[in-house]
């Protein structure tokens, strides 16, 4: 496998820049745009700047995304993001760029996460000492975020730790929320979850959109059941379904989403009939949007499948071992 040479940076850029092409290095025949011993053009700007990329329509693709459209909105991002402006500042482009990267990594969809993360290091590296601290933090998070699709906890929870240090709180709460989110995630799978909890709390705390405070409680009721607090799981995806059907609707992703957390909590303070009927009803759901997706080569989110899957596991285990006592 061959590498691009390190991306050249100016100093007030973060080192951690460069690292995203040692990425490559996970993923198994996955390749860098650029190739060894070519030499990048010098970049000249438009003196004239060019106009911002529109992203008026950001909260419904987003919204698309949560009624379980992911293939469809991602589809509809690559050509915008190839018309974008190449050089530049362009918080529009990065905003989408930035979407592009986690609905990637929601289909676990490495390659193309890691291919946008790339031409995100190289915006930022253009900006040079111009690039503001949310901009560097936005890359810490989405780095943060492919790392630990990789796996590599520890190397995550430091980009998310990078980020928070990189952000006026007062001024960009929704960036510091999802730091604070990304942290907890981390914690949690570095077996901390009394840590994982205060900082998914701290999420909570500072996010104002419905759709980060429902990814927050998603991430919530697995840290709260670690923590071994079923009850408070099942209070917690008891709104999460609230907030699904109100924020987002029925039959969604969002909904399944919450059902799977529902049946998570339940299953988790024994109460092994009330599981299985929210299983039932979020396999129902899952079904019928994996069967109307445009893409069947991935699913619309690896981390439900995978949710989903172990609920199926684990409910027949236990129905197998009380169907004696039933007797």
């Amino acid at each position: 496998m061959t590498h691009d040479p390190p991306l050249r940076r100016p100093t007030d850029v973060p080192a951690r820049l460069a690292t995203v092409l040692l990425l490559a290095a996970g993923l198994v025949g996955c390749k860098t745009a650029g190739r060894a011993g070519t030499t990048e053009p010098a970049v000249v700007l438009d003196p004239e700047g060019s106009a911002p990329t529109a992203i008026g329509d950001l909260p419904i693709l987003r919204q698309k995304a949560a009624m379980g459209l992911v293939d469809v909105v991602r589809a509809e991002l690559a050509p915008r993001l190839a018309e974008a402006p190449g050089a530049g500042p362009d918080p529009g482009r990065d905003a989408l760029r930035a979407l592009a990267i986690e609905l990637a990594l929601r289909q676990d969809d490495q390659p193309a996460a890691l291919k946008q993360l790339q031409l995100l290091a190289r915006d930022l590296d253009r900006l040079g000492p111009g690039a503001s601290g949310a901009e560097r933090a936005r890359w810490h998070i989405l780095h943060g975020a492919l790392l630990s699709a990789q796996q590599r906890y520890a190397e995550a929870r430091g980009q998310n730790l990078e980020a928070l240090a990189a952000i006026d709180l007062k001024h960009e709460p929704g960036l510091a929320g999802d730091a604070f989110r990304g942290l907890a995630r981390e914690q949690l799978r570095l077996g901390q979850p009394d840590k994982a909890l205060e900082s998914v709390r701290r999420a909570m705390a500072v996010h104002k959109d419905s759709l980060a405070l429902f990814d927050d409680g998603v991430l919530a009721v697995d840290i709260l059941l670690a923590a071994d607090q079923p009850i408070e799981a099942v209070i917690t995806a008891g709104k999460l379904y609230d907030d699904a059907i109100a924020n987002v609707g029925p039959s969604t992703l969002a909904h399944a989403e919450a059902l799977a957390a529902a049946a998570s909590a339940t299953f988790a303070t024994g109460d092994l009939e009330a599981a299985i009927t929210f299983l039932t009803d979020a396999r129902k759901i899952w079904g019928e949007l994996q069967a109307a997706r445009s893409d069947p080569s991935l699913p619309l989110s690896a981390h439900l499948e995978r949710r989903l899957g172990e609920l199926e596991v684990v409910t027949q285990r236990a129905s197998a071992n009380s169907a004696p006592a039933a007797k």
